[in-house]
């Protein structure tokens, strides 16, 4: 289905279907220390499930979007998020399913803008920026992880333009 979104919504949707959002319970199974509960509610771990559906500001911000009656319909109760957004894009017209999009990009977005004023500005004077390609070319970020005794390993790739959309990419 073409979803009435725009890419940075429909881009979301991708990485949670292939489950590469960079939730804390994510986090921790690669082996990342940090704390596990919501940021915003610090009742729940924080996975996609919780975020997106369980959460009350998640509920409140489907109800403010008016979405409310998608989020309950007895269909969509999966047991995971990314089914849920398989099972809401294969039943929902391509309309509601680019607001859910653009609902779950908000929703992502504003976790991530209220876990950065949480850092202190000495790490944040020290983080390094992506930037933009020269006009014409095309700028691919790698990401690779190893698990140490283990022989696993995992990668990203994520390809955008000179205005820095994004073009293509790849986990394995």
């Amino acid at each position: 289905m073409q979803t009435q979104a725009p890419h940075k919504a429909r881009h979301l949707l991708w990485r949670l279907c292939r489950g590469c959002l960079p939730t804390r319970s994510r986090l921790l199974e690669r082996r990342v220390e940090c704390t596990l509960n919501c940021p915003v509610c610090d009742e729940e771990i924080e996975d996609e499930l919780h975020i997106f559906f369980r959460c009350a500001v998640a509920r409140d911000s489907w109800s403010a979007a008016g979405l409310s009656s998608v989020l309950h319909k007895a269909t969509y109760q999966q047991t995971n998020a990314m089914d849920r957004i398989f099972a809401i894009c294969s039943n929902e017209s391509s309309d509601t399913v680019g607001r859910v999009a653009m609902l779950l990009w908000c929703i992502w977005h504003n976790l991530h803008k209220l876990q950065s004023n949480n850092v202190s500005e000495t790490t944040e004077a020290n983080l390094v920026r992506w930037e933009k390609p020269a006009l014409d070319w095309v700028k691919c970020n790698v990401d690779v992880a190893f698990v140490s005794g283990s022989g696993r390993t995992s990668m990203g790739l994520s390809f955008r333009d000179n205005s820095g959309h994004f073009m293509a990419g790849m986990t394995q």
